[in-house]
């Protein structure tokens, strides 16, 4: 079972790596370091801004190492032909799960270090708290993170309905309460609380995986939807194949297509239109980077870090919409269409621009109601029209031509 999962995880290792390769491309990894860079200038000086003893600023920070406990599940890795090749070494299975549980207990931890390194210079300005007391916050978040991977094993195993609540109830509640005693009274309380909750889940486990079978179906279907979730990240920066979309009616949206001129040369744009609004999958990822970057806009303000973003996630979009104009190659009847291939291409262009510049004005609405000044509304609708050209009429061209 060991020299199982350590295949498999050489496999899934190789296939992340070659997507990671597509996702921090040059351009990427440029916008990105402008962007942290951006964040870790905004985060300082409001940190500037800080006094001591404001409550809520605890409660938030308590709240967001909450949260974040929920980054990172067991890894199984189980694939659907599993439930009938691996049914007979079943009880063989929980080494196979251990090894999970260490591969991914390295990765979880390793993100809660991070969260909590974040939240260190608030909680020394807010909380004046010692350099003990945080190591003593940490070594507590890295407990109660252990915890819940402990009880995620646990779980894959058939339980009760009661037994399955009980674990849910004593990880999120307990490490709910457990933050709030190590923030508002002491660390160190929450220390040992945490360290108790992560051995009890543990002795549990012991206890409950001799004397129960495995959820075969139930761990499958868990798996997949963790590495769905994956592709779907993955598919923000480039095709994936795992991630097929559906097809919708829509018909509340027929009124669109009254502006597709109905000419032969603008055929593939009507195909285009109606492929994008009837299709789920860039169609809901326009719809996302758009609710997501506009967001990101109102509340980071107005300043050159909210215009970056605004130029990181037009990029995006626009890089992601560049696979839909080969959508359809394999249709043999797209072939014998009487339209050669620079007009499909500027048809693909004029659907390409029109999304960008809707894209581009819920972004300016956004801008503006963060307070933004004429001014700086003026500098950002021109950096659009100029980064939409760009990506229209210069890079799609280059790279679909």
């Amino acid at each position: 079972m060991n020299e199982l999962y350590q295949k498999r995880l050489s496999r899934h290792l190789r296939q992340m790596l070659r997507y990671l390769r597509l996702v921090f491309n040059d351009h990427f990894v440029i916008a990105l370091m402008f962007f942290v860079g951006g964040l870790g200038l905004a985060y300082s000086s409001w940190l500037k801004t800080v006094t001591p003893h404001e409550t809520w600023i605890v409660v938030v920070v308590g709240l967001i190492l909450w949260l974040c406990l929920g980054i990172g599940r067991v890894a199984t890795l189980l694939e659907p032909a599993d439930v009938v090749f691996l049914l007979p070494r079943e009880h063989d299975l929980h080494g196979y799960l251990v090894k999970a549980w260490r591969y991914s207990w390295w990765l979880a931890q390793a993100v809660q270090v991070i969260v909590v390194g974040l939240t260190v210079p608030v909680l020394m300005l807010v909380d004046q708290l010692s350099g003990a007391s945080l190591i003593a916050l940490l070594v507590t978040q890295l407990a109660l993170k252990d915890s819940q991977l402990t009880g995620y094993v646990t779980r894959l195993y058939r339980l009760t309905g009661t037994q399955r609540r009980w674990i849910q109830l004593s990880n999120w509640g307990g490490a709910l309460i457990i933050l709030a005693l190590s923030l508002l009274l002491s660390p160190w309380l929450g220390l040992l609380l945490a360290v108790a909750l992560a051995a009890g889940q543990r002795w549990w486990q012991t206890r409950v995986w001799p004397m129960t079978v495995v959820a075969w179906r139930d761990d499958i279907k868990l798996e997949a939807n963790r590495m769905l979730g994956i592709y779907r990240f993955f598919n923000l920066f480039t095709d994936v194949p795992m991630v097929q979309g559906t097809v919708k009616r829509r018909r509340y949206l027929d009124w669109v297509f009254n502006w597709v001129p109905k000419k032969q040369q603008h055929a593939f744009s009507y195909l285009f239109a109606r492929g994008m609004i009837r299709g789920t999958e860039f169609s809901g990822l326009v719809a996302r980077l758009t609710v997501i970057g506009a967001v990101l806009l109102y509340f980071i303000g107005h300043g050159w870090l909210a215009i970056g973003l605004d130029v990181i996630f037009i990029y995006l979009i626009g890089f992601q919409l560049l696979p839909f104009f080969k959508r359809y190659d394999n249709i043999v009847f797209t072939h014998i269409y009487p339209i050669d291939f620079k007009q499909r291409l500027k048809n693909f262009q004029r659907l390409l621009a029109i999304i960008l510049s809707v894209t581009g004005i819920v972004f300016l609405i956004a801008f503006w109601l963060s307070n933004a000044s004429l001014v700086q509304v003026g500098i950002l609708l021109v950096i659009n029209v100029i980064e939409i050209y760009l990506l229209v009429a210069w890079y799609a061209k280059l790279r679909l031509g």
